[in-house]
């Protein structure tokens, strides 16, 4: 069911359109007060914490894939999950053009990175989830979509690229709630896909609000399901920063 891309080339460039899409959010910001102390889609946030975050993320990423051209094996983040909330609380406070400043030229560096990149380099390891380059693209290609639903800037899980809520969908499916047997029923698409072992549960809906339930973000749509209520989903896959 996986809506990865193939070719490393292909998802560089989708992650590039999400990251212009994310700028472009910003820009229609003109003309509101303090818009990045605005509250985002995610408790506790504000759109400063998103961006800050988005900035974050993307440096290191782009620290991973140079080390690894390099043949260096480094940590996501200096500092661990303690080093990633310092920095993220110290910088989601500062004003709107810093903030966008700090974004572009993070998701610039990360993208010159990877053009460097050849076909075997995409394999080369990382110290991410003890995974590969192509995997870190992956993850920022989701980075970059999810939390531009966060940012509350009127993108929403409906305007999602069809390929990005299949490979959610595909990523997501360890949230599958122990002991179900989870059917997955897009009612605009007639896709469908069954997770887990156990007591059989099925949830329908648009495809793309069954991706935004499994990722956790509010949806578009109602979604309906045979149970009582919508199962509670399981954690989402280890932290990077673990």
């Amino acid at each position: 069911m996986s809506g990865s891309p193939t070719f490393p080339r292909e998802l560089t460039r989708r992650v590039a359109a999400a990251h212009a899409r994310v700028l472009d959010l910003l820009d229609r910001w003109e003309g509101e007060d303090a818009p990045a102390a605005a509250p985002a889609e995610l408790p506790g946030w504000s759109r400063g914490h998103v961006l800050q975050h988005l900035a974050d993320n993307a440096r290191a990423f782009e620290r991973q894939a140079r080390c690894a051209l390099e043949g260096r094996l480094v940590d996501m983040y200096d500092g661990g999950q303690q080093g990633r909330d310092l920095a993220l609380e110290h910088g989601a406070h500062r004003p709107l053009p810093l903030l966008r400043g700090d974004l572009d030229s993070a998701q610039r560096d990360l993208e010159d990175v990877w053009a460097r990149m050849s076909a075997d380099d995409w394999h080369r390891p990382v110290r991410f989830r003890n995974a590969t380059v192509l995997d870190t693209a992956l993850a920022r290609w989701r980075e970059a979509e999810i939390h531009a639903v966060d940012l509350a800037a009127g993108y929403r899980p409906r305007h999602w690229p069809l390929p990005f809520a299949l490979h959610a969908l595909d990523f997501l499916a360890p949230r599958t709630p122990p002991g179900l047997r989870l059917t997955l029923r897009a009612t605009d698409t007639g896709f469908s896909t069954t997770m887990g072992a156990g007591t059989a549960v099925e949830v329908a809906g648009a495809l793309r609000d069954l991706a935004a339930w499994m990722a956790g973000r509010r949806t578009d749509g109602d979604l309906e399901t045979s149970a009582s209520r919508l199962p509670p989903l399981a954690p989402w896959p280890p932290d990077p920063t673990a």
